[in-house]
């Protein structure tokens, strides 16, 4: 069953068939998607996490100071060279919040990754994916790589390189124009978020597969790819961030999500999506493009990298993966009229139910949105530091901290911009933090802050707990 194409030129009245046609034939898909999007709506103030408070912080920086060039924000980072390459998703979260508060800055960030599944759903079913095939693999992103969900600058790039494998996979099935437009995306996405280098090496990839029947189509898009990532406000300085993020980061030994994937609760499901595809694409693998062939085992090695690479290969699955279903699985038998009929009624009210409680979640109060993040805490904090304590603040509530209570700026002694932090201070902070080692380094702080009463117990001894609730523990050692 082909992708259902809606007639652009139709009148008003051919409208209502056209829905009903769209509800009957992608029953499934909707049913898929709009669950989830109601099940994620319902808990969605735990889709904040800190690195939706950092992205907050260094938005408003960037709109008070402009673009960063040295951080002023931490102690041990102090004077490190900052280049703040996510600088536009973090502005515009912040802008978010500005014009709405949470409430909308997570509104968008949910709008965006159901974009990405939804415009991954679109991608397959033009290519002649079935229906069925396309329901089951739809919500296998958020499958493998819940983070997804997360409100935080990846969430920017998420639908961008659904685009971007779309647009190569479509042009390697039948060459058009409009794989140009992945240029654009690239220098948008170059400005998003870091994963942009894996967007570009996927279009250089597919420039030279082009190349063997186009030299010169080839070639410009794989040259162009890579210059497309410099575009940005910081130029050729951004290759520096590149080289410290990618090539021997010390990140991959003390950042979880930056290290490489072994077999796990956490990456259980990566491994299982990845063997189920690396075998369908061996055994049916000439129904997919040539881009496709070749990009589906080289997310794969993406994802044994780094464990946070996981997710791009899921995203490409489920766009590639429905047509190796249907090559394995014969596509269904066209359904009856009373089955078209109850599919329809399913589907408008899986759309409709899905409205409701993304309406009723975002008509929440606004506190409830801060739920697990008590602002008292936060008061209790700024409060023992007084106007020049130093703020020892655990790994989650560090960029909260700095979002709550701005005049922490230049006192906390650490936030999540790791890649600022040199090795030896990256192994200094794991051993303080993992292994109890190096408790010297607090000696300086007046307040410290743990995300648990276990983790604040061994610092209890000589100090005044300030605030102990909602998973979040403040101890001063002031006078």
């Amino acid at each position: 069953m082909s992708a259902v194409d809606f007639p652009l030129g139709a009148g008003a009245g051919r409208l209502p068939a056209a829905i009903r046609r769209f509800l009957e034939q992608e029953c499934f898909v909707v049913l898929a998607l709009a669950g989830a999007c109601a099940l994620v709506a319902y808990g969605l103030p735990t889709l904040l996490v800190q690195d939706s408070w950092l992205a907050l912080v260094d938005g408003r920086f960037v709109a008070q100071h402009g673009l960063p060039r040295v951080d002023d924000l931490t102690v041990m980072a102090n004077g490190a060279r900052w280049i703040d390459q996510q600088w536009l998703a973090h502005l515009t979260l912040y802008g978010l919040e500005r014009a709405g508060g949470l409430r909308l800055a997570l509104a968008g960030g949910l709008g965006l990754t159901f974009l990405a599944l939804c415009l991954a759903a679109v991608l397959a079913r033009r290519a002649g994916a079935s229906a069925r095939s396309v329901a089951l693999l739809a919500l296998s992103p958020l499958c493998v790589a819940p983070w997804l969900l997360q409100l935080r600058t990846q969430t920017f790039a998420v639908p961008i390189f659904v685009a971007v494998y779309g647009l190569l996979a479509s042009d390697s099935r039948r060459p058009t124009t409009r794989v140009w437009l992945v240029l654009p995306l690239l220098v948008l996405w170059a400005n998003l978020h870091g994963s942009v280098v894996l967007g570009a090496a996927l279009v250089g990839c597919h420039g030279l597969l082009v190349a063997r029947r186009s030299l010169l189509r080839g070639l410009a898009l794989a040259a162009a790819a890579p210059a497309a990532v410099l575009v940005t406000p910081y130029g050729l300085e951004i290759t520096g961030y590149y080289r410290w993020m990618l090539l021997g980061s010390p990140l991959r030994k003390y950042v979880v999500e930056w290290r490489p994937a072994t077999f796990g609760v956490v990456t259980a499901l990566f491994f299982v999506a990845a063997a189920l595809a690396l075998v369908a694409l061996g055994r049916h693998g000439r129904v997919l493009s040539p881009l496709e062939r070749l990009a589906l085992p080289l997310l794969f090695f993406a994802g044994l990298a780094s464990v946070r690479n996981g997710a791009w290969l899921a995203l490409a699955v489920a766009v590639s993966g429905p047509r190796l279903l249907d090559a394995a699985w014969r596509p269904p038998a066209a359904l009856p009229a009373a089955a078209l009929r109850l599919n329809r009624m399913l589907a408008a009210g899986a759309l409709t139910l899905a409205a409701v409680v993304v309406a009723a979640s975002l008509a929440r109060p606004a506190s409830s949105f801060e739920s697990r993040w008590p602002a008292a805490g936060a008061r209790a904090a700024a409060a023992a530091a007084g106007n020049d304590g130093l703020v020892l603040a655990d790994d989650v509530h560090s960029d909260w901290l700095l979002w709550k209570e701005p005049q922490l700026a230049g006192r906390v002694a650490y936030d999540v911009r790791f890649e600022l932090l040199d090795r030896s201070e990256l192994e200094t902070l794991w051993s303080f933090r993992e292994q109890g080692f190096h408790r010297s380094l607090a000696r300086p702080y007046r307040v410290l802050t743990f995300a648990s009463e276990k983790k604040a117990a061994p610092w209890r001894k000589g100090a005044r707990a300030v605030f102990d609730g909602s998973g979040f523990v403040v101890l001063s050692r002031g006078g």
